[in-house]
């Protein structure tokens, strides 16, 4: 892999070496063991799941990796069908930019087969055919998001959202690696190759953000913001509707846990004012190249203010 660098003052680009399939394998899942750091899944963050045993716990934990992941592959599908033909589209063909975004393409393709392969092999009960078990996005909200995505040079909002969820990907590796002796080795493996995509899958993002905002009229910039803003806080900060269908289904497999369901979620709703969990959100300490970028635009200014309703927070 060659990654972002300064050299003879040109900047070369992170350009992946292969694309190929091959690179990840999945073979007997070992379900002893947990499929994400704890501290990423929500319910860690409440009274009520730190009282339960490490065997509860643990299978919701590998739940909840499923639909982590699910938003990734949701993420891949529309960069795919959407935005990347989108934007190559907006540029000329011979633009060097262009076959990044191709390329970009092609590592996309991938990593939705990785991720529905470890599905399958993880959850056979959950996954067959279907990429998708605990997100479900309704026919109008699905049908105004695919005519905003194929339109990026308009509404690159959808672009700060996969900068933003991108750049994600690279804390999480770093910090499944530090944990790799609790982690099931096909999800550290995973998380570690689709980091190494991903860092230059921002690059390109950042890129086409920067040709692109300034080129909004203020009221789109305005308007681009706000469906930022709300699409993170909405569906990716609080559990409300995948993160919540996944408790549901670790009561369905699991019966003890059923009387626990109000107090857990009145406990998830209370994470809005958690430091500790929204500091594992989307904070500048985490995603530090999505804020620098968004502290160029005056219209995203105190961007981390918005998404978390608190500035600078560490824990």
């Amino acid at each position: 892999m060659v990654y972002a660098s300064q050299l003879a003052g040109k900047r070369t680009h992170f350009v992946s070496t292969t694309t190929s399939a091959a690179r990840f394998s999945v073979s007997e899942v070992d379900r002893s063991r947990w499929f994400l750091p704890g501290h990423l899944t929500p319910l860690a963050h409440t009274p009520t799941y730190r009282g339960l045993s490490e065997e509860l716990q643990r299978r919701y934990n590998q739940l909840f990796a499923s639909c982590f992941h699910e938003h990734f592959i949701f993420l891949e599908h529309t960069l795919v069908e959407n935005i990347l033909p989108g934007l190559i589209r907006r540029f000329p063909f011979d633009d060097e930019f262009c076959s990044r975004l191709r390329h970009f393409i092609a590592e996309e393709r991938i990593h939705t087969e990785w991720f529905h392969a470890l599905h399958r092999a993880s959850e056979p009960g959950l996954y067959g055919q279907n990429y998708y078990h605990f997100v479900r996005v309704p026919p109008l909200a699905r049908h105004w998001f695919d005519r905003c995505t194929r339109q990026p040079a308009r509404y690159p909002f959808c672009l700060w959202l996969t900068m933003i969820i991108e750049e994600r990907t690279l804390p999480i590796a770093r910090e499944m690696a530090r944990l790799s002796e609790r982690i099931e080795p096909h999800y550290f493996a995973l998380h570690r190759l689709h980091a190494a995509d991903e860092a230059g899958h921002v690059s390109c993002d950042g890129e086409a953000l920067k040709r692109l905002w300034p080129t909004l009229s203020p009221p789109l910039r305005l308007l681009n913001r706000w469906a930022f803003v709300y699409l993170l806080r909405e569906f990716f900060q609080l559990p409300k509707r995948a993160g919540w269908r996944v408790v549901l289904e670790w009561a369905k497999e699991k019966p003890e846990v059923r009387p626990l369901l109000p107090s857990l979620r009145k406990e998830l709703y209370a994470l809005a004012r958690d430091p500790a969990y929204l500091a594992t959100l989307y904070t500048r300490r985490r995603e530090p190249r999505t804020f620098s970028l968004s502290d160029r635009f005056r219209e995203l200014r105190h961007l981390e203010k918005s998404i978390t309703g608190v500035e600078g927070i560490t824990v």
